[in-house]
């Protein structure tokens, strides 16, 4: 089954422009240009990891661009094309070249969280664009237990074995969506 893909409207709406190509990851909404410095420290300084959070907005030029809605969105999307990333190149790499049918059935339950996450992820998305924020946070937390689960099959049962997208299973369910919480969290509390 393909992994699922934003919505080809996210591409064409006149309110978000997206740009895909790494490293810009960036959007400008339009509508929003009061982000700035401060705004991103005052967010981040909630975060489990404040410098993890500063560093992936300062990378792209768009966040100071936007408001805090617009960092929200930010965030969620260049988790997204993590997922996707992941997915689409090393996952699918593994898929093809495990031979073993322990490592098959591993990697096969990590292609379907991924996938599945990347439905959850799109999801937040959409929420977070409409502002329903406990949707948001519902969507967050199932999409990342999905993340959690591919580590979690290399470590339940024998023989015990690190994920092989195990950097990418943290950043993702730690790190990145952290940040989309803490973003998430500053809307509902402002």
């Amino acid at each position: 089954m393909a992994a699922p893909r934003l919505p080809d409207s996210f591409l064409t709406d006149p309110e978000v422009l997206f740009s895909l190509s790494p490293p810009s990851l960036s959007f400008l909404l339009t509508t929003h240009s009061n982000a700035d410095r401060a705004l991103i420290t005052n967010i981040c300084n909630g975060a489990s990891d404040v410098q993890y959070c500063v560093d992936l907005f300062t990378i792209d030029p768009g966040s100071v661009t936007v408001d805090a809605h617009g960092l929200a969105l930010i965030s969620i999307q260049t988790t997204f094309i993590k997922i996707q990333d992941t997915l689409d190149t090393k996952i699918s790499d593994f898929v093809r070249n495990i031979t073993d049918s322990v490592g098959k059935q591993r990697i096969g339950v990590c292609q379907s969280d991924y996938t599945d996450a990347a439905t959850k992820y799109t999801n937040v998305f959409q929420s977070t664009e409409k502002k329903a924020y406990l949707d948001a946070i519902d969507e967050l937390r199932i999409g990342s237990n999905d993340v959690v689960d591919c580590q979690n099959i290399y470590r339940t049962k024998d023989p015990i074995a690190e994920s092989p997208v195990s950097t990418e299973n943290i950043e993702i369910a730690i790190k990145l969506t952290g940040v989309i919480l803490t973003v998430v969290e500053y809307l509902i509390r402002n």
